[in-house]
């Protein structure tokens, strides 16, 4: 992802984010912003992927570069952790358009059976989130989602596109349906660097970045009704998604709150709460 591309994301950005994860990356954010070097030298990104395969009289957690390599039958595994991109990052896990690819691979493979998404995130940004559900929602065999502590936002958003949902204790945290978007006015500080900027519009482009232009005069109401928007298709994803399991109305489960296991079970956000090594024995 270009530089000059992430920082109008992170700044002007619509998200699927819970707020206390997302305040996680503030210190790595704020210096990137400035533009200071951060030495990712020793950064080795982790394959999301790995298998399980049926050897003899005991299963087998392999490691694999692609669905492809798989030979024999098999429950594939992938993780969605971390803040949740559409391209890979540079400092962090790969993004929905690679999982995406590996999940369509684990498609098209007849001795993979099934599919287990392990997530543990606090969400992302909103098109990472559509991609990667919108692949899940191509399968042609079943995806399991497994939240390992934590799937908040888009990461819940994911984990509803699932044919099946198991949370791994009952202090799992769950939820955090909705979205917000950040503003950041940088006048002020280009002023103090002594450099004016001024945007010169064309006479036809009277409703270019209008939404930001009013919020440049403290009128956020258009920015709002944007954002608005993209919650709208948030919560109507998860209600198309969970259909009938969803026990409570809107009011309770949509408004962004977040959820303990057993009280998301009760209200059909989850159906099941039980450890990684029983849903794997339940599936091979």
């Amino acid at each position: 992802m270009a530089k000059d591309s992430s920082i109008s994301l992170l700044a002007n950005g619509v998200w699927f984010i819970e707020t206390g994860f997302a305040a996680n990356y503030l210190p790595a954010i704020t210096a990137y912003l400035r533009g200071q070097n951060i030495d990712f030298h020793n950064f080795k990104r982790e394959n999301p992927f790995s298998a399980l395969a049926l050897q003899g009289d005991e299963n087998q957690l392999n490691e694999f570069e692609k669905p492809e390599q798989i030979q024999i039958a098999a429950l594939a595994i992938l993780e969605v952790k971390g803040a949740i991109t559409k391209e890979d990052q540079f400092c962090g896990p790969v993004g929905t358009q690679t999982l995406s690819n590996i999940l369509r691979g684990c498609y098209s493979n007849p001795q993979i059976s099934s599919v287990v998404l392990k997530i543990d995130s606090g969400g992302g940004e909103v098109y990472a989130m559509n991609l990667l559900a919108d692949t899940i929602g191509e399968r042609t065999k079943p995806v399991i989602a497994f939240i390992d502590d934590f799937a908040a936002s888009a990461a819940y958003g994911i984990a509803s596109a699932c044919d099946h949902i198991v949370a791994n204790n009952n202090m799992a945290w769950v939820g955090s349906i909705g979205c917000y978007t950040t503003f950041v006015d940088y006048s002020k500080y280009w002023e103090k660097e002594g450099i004016r900027v001024e945007d010169i519009y064309a006479d036809q482009s009277t409703e270019k970045n209008s939404e930001y232009r009013e919020a440049l005069k403290g009128n956020f109401e258009p920015m709002r009704k944007i954002t608005s928007h993209f919650a709208e298709d948030f919560i109507s994803r998860v209600e198309n998604s969970r259909g009938e399991k969803l026990t409570a109305k809107r009011d309770v489960w949509a408004t962004g709150k977040m959820f303990f296991a057993p009280q998301a079970l009760k209200i059909g956000l989850i159906d099941e709460i039980n450890s990684f090594e029983n849903l794997i024995k339940n599936l091979l």
